[in-house]
């Protein structure tokens, strides 16, 4: 992507994303987006259902997100708790990223022995104003 389209890109993004908003989860897909929640925890202000779950590698798969932020700090866990209140588990230590846009962590393992397992991978930003959450069951 040009410098020219990257900057047309972040502009677009910045114009039509909610102007509270500060971390989208891309994929997997997140079991929902509310800007006006997103700082509700665990799960950014969604409930666990299960119903559409999806597949993630335990080995290691990757977790890609756009950041409205240009300084975040990322945590990426994960429990097997059906109903997300204990039990988590860091999949990495705490990621730094800088500037705004896409970022990806190419490969997040989960513990081995949750092949199989129906779980919740979370994503935790911690930016200037606050600590963020989103799911994915």
């Amino acid at each position: 992507m040009s410098s020219t389209t990257y900057l047309l890109f972040i502009s677009v993004l910045l114009f039509i994303s909610p102007s509270n908003s500060h971390f989208l989860l891309n994929y997997p897909n997140s079991l929902g987006f509310d800007a006006n929640n997103e700082d509700s925890g665990p799960c950014g202000g969604f409930s666990i259902s299960f119903s559409n779950a999806s597949d993630y590698h335990v080995s290691g798969d990757s977790i890609a997100l756009t950041t409205l932020h240009p300084q975040s700090n990322f945590l990426f866990r994960g429990t097997l708790d059906s109903t997300a209140s204990g039990n988590w588990s860091n999949f990495l230590p705490v990621v730094g990223q800088y500037g705004l846009g896409a970022f990806c962590e190419a490969s997040v393992a989960a513990p081995a022995a949750w092949a199989g397992s129906s779980g919740i991978i979370q994503v935790i930003q911690d930016a200037e104003d606050g600590v963020h959450y989103q799911v994915r069951d």
